[in-house]
Order: structure tokens, then C-alpha cells, then sequence
């Protein structure tokens, strides 16, 4: 672990020049063809979990269902961060590395992670749909038809937030680069209907 003599606020006042993200504070090094980047404490990106809404049912409606399931983003764990970014290396082959684990004079902690600088164009729903397609995954309907949704039935991985903003072309192909991968819990895995009853 490094420490930092600085708190996360410091430096992130003194360093305005990095592109901060929801997730990261992002430094591009084209010199070695790298991007850095830092979690934003006390955070450690974003994992989708389905998440129960309460109803309210003014009229004593009993065909009303006491709740309102949605899949939507919430903080993940710090081993829930590292898991999407191995399986990123494992379904994409992205070459995803811990640099180091930084922990700042006020406490908080960030993972820092290097990658490679990928250039492209943003790539059209389309073209994303037909990658994911011809590389075995599956198109899965989201309910609440918030989210383009693919599942890896081989290696049990959803992907989420597969959109032009995370998936460039250039002239190797698609390139998918901060796609949201996780394993579904059970709770997931049922909103979405992965598997047959």
C-alpha cells in the first residue's frame, strides 16, 4: 500500500487537469501508451444490483404488488471492482493491471489501475449489438428496459453499460473498454430471467 501525505481532496483540488469521471480520475500517457486510472474514494465504481422500490397502493388494490423490482448501479466492494476487472481481462483480453493500492492522509483508499490507451471511434449500438453477438453473447431484455444488457452463458459474465462511450472501432475491430462485467447473484440472475424454471 502507498500512503499519501495529501488527502483525496487535496489532491484532487491540485490536480484539475485529469478527467474525472463517475468512477475515476483518468491521466492519459500517451508516452507509453497508458491510462491511469485512480478510484474516486470512498468509492470503488459501480456494480448493477436489483434493487426493490415499495408502492404505494392508495386504494387497497390487491393486484397491486407491494414492490417495484429495477436493476440500477450502486457502489460496489472493493473485491467487487477487482472482479470486473479481471473478468475484463478474461472475455475481452484486456491487459488491465493493479498499480497500486493508495491510501490518503484523510483515510480514505483508492485502487489505482493501468490500461491501455485505446483509440477509435465510438462505435453505434448496432455495431455493439453485432460484437457481442458474434463473440457468444446474448442480448437479455432488461424490464425496465433501462439498460442494453448482454450475458457470457460460457463464463457466467453480465455486461452492462455497453454503449458508444465504452466501445470504440478502430482498425482492429470493437474494443470493448470499461463495459461494466460482474457474475449475477441470484436476485439478478431472476429479474433477468437468465435461467429457465
Amino acid at each position: 500500500m502507498k500512503q499519501e501525505d495529501v488527502s483525496w481532496s487535496v489532491f484532487s483540488a491540485v490536480n484539475v487537469d485529469l478527467h474525472y469521471g463517475t468512477e475515476h480520475a483518468v491521466e492519459s500517457g500517451d508516452l507509453l501508451g497508458l491510462v491511469v486510472k485512480v478510484t474516486i474514494p470512498p468509492g470503488f465504481g459501480l456494480v448493477p444490483k436489483v434493487v426493490r422500490h415499495p408502492l404505494v397502493n392508495l386504494r387497497d388494490d390487491p393486484t397491486v404488488p407491494a414492490f417495484r423490482e429495477a436493476l440500477e448501479f450502486i457502489a460496489a466492494t472493493p473485491l467487487e471492482y477487482l472482479e470486473r476487472w479481471i473478468a475484463a481481462i478474461d472475455v475481452f483480453g484486456d491487459d488491465v493491471r493493479l498499480a497500486s493500492v493508495v491510501r490518503w492522509a484523510d483515510g480514505l483508499v483508492s485502487f489505482v489501475i493501468t490500461q491501455p490507451q485505446y483509440h477509435g471511434s465510438p462505435a453505434d449500438p448496432r455495431e455493439i449489438d453485432l460484437y457481442f453477438d458474434q463473440s457468444g453473447w446474448t442480448r437479455v431484455p432488461d424490464p425496465s428496459r433501462q439498460h442494453v444488457l448482454f450475458f457470457n452463458y460460457a463464463f457466467g459474465i453480465l455486461a452492462i453499460d455497453a454503449l458508444p462511450r465504452n466501445c470504440y472501432l478502430n482498425e482492429d475491430g470493437l474494443l470493448p473498454f470499461d463495459v461494466i462485467l460482474c457474475r449475477p447473484d441470484p436476485a439478478t440472475e431472476n429479474h433477468l430471467h437468465l435461467f429457465p424454471q
